[in-house]
């Protein structure tokens, strides 16, 4: 079984969804550190005049959980619709997936790790893809690093753990080797495609991708 696994973020990019894509069980970390500053809550989209942030506002300890993190103020949400519809109202797929934008955003979510594993089930949904999620928490796995990683790989009962390249520093390949799994680092690509303006701007969130790309045109980027 391949298995990868990565922190949870609010409206990832497109590598995140090709990693998923490419295994047959994720784990969405939502039992680590919050990384203040990150893309754990925040993430950008753009507009014609460039690209700006939707951000999920906190508050908290430092050391909180992204599962545990509050969310701060309830009205994030009508903000981030607002801000998508006027980014995307004229975009060539905004209409077919605008109804079901807006009843994620009607949703009352109570902590951060909620509202993004809901937003990132919605566009495992719509992109079709079929590999089950599995939360860390549930796993009931301890440890820091590289132990932890290789403890859900061993609840899993994975024989090859998808790694992006920036985890090579500090997993511990001997100890892999030694449980019978296999890494396989997998880098992260962003995609190309016309996003309805003059330039293009990389690293934008999935929602871009989605409004501006059919489904084929997305499919053949995960799969490739």
């Amino acid at each position: 079984m391949r298995v990868a696994m990565h922190q949870s973020q609010y409206l990832p990019w497109p590598p995140y969804f090709k990693k998923i894509a490419a295994v047959d069980r994720f784990v969405l970390m939502d039992s680590v550190q919050f990384q203040k500053n990150g893309v754990q809550n925040r993430n950008q989209v753009r507009n014609k005049q460039g690209a700006f942030w939707l951000t999920i506002p906190v508050s908290g300890k430092l050391e909180d959980h992204i599962a545990d993190k509050r969310i701060a103020d309830g009205s994030w949400a009508s903000k981030h619709l607002k801000s998508l519809q006027a980014a995307y109202g004229r975009a060539p797929h905004w209409a077919e997936h605008q109804a079901a934008l807006e009843a994620l955003y009607q949703h009352s979510y109570a902590t951060l790790g909620e509202a993004n594993e809901a937003f990132i089930r919605f566009l495992l949904d719509v992109l079709a893809i079929d590999t089950p999620l599995v939360t860390l928490s549930s796993l009931g796995v301890a440890g820091a690093k590289s132990e932890l990683v290789l403890n859900a790989c061993k609840a899993l009962d994975a024989d090859c753990y998808v790694s992006g390249h920036g985890a090579a520093d500090y997993l511990d390949q001997a100890a892999f080797d030694a449980a019978g799994i296999r890494i396989e680092f997998m880098a992260s690509v962003p995609p190309v495609y016309p996003q309805g303006h003059a330039d293009f701007i990389p690293g934008l969130s999935m929602i871009d991708m989605l409004m501006h790309q059919d489904p084929d045109a997305i499919r053949a980027y995960l799969e490739d």
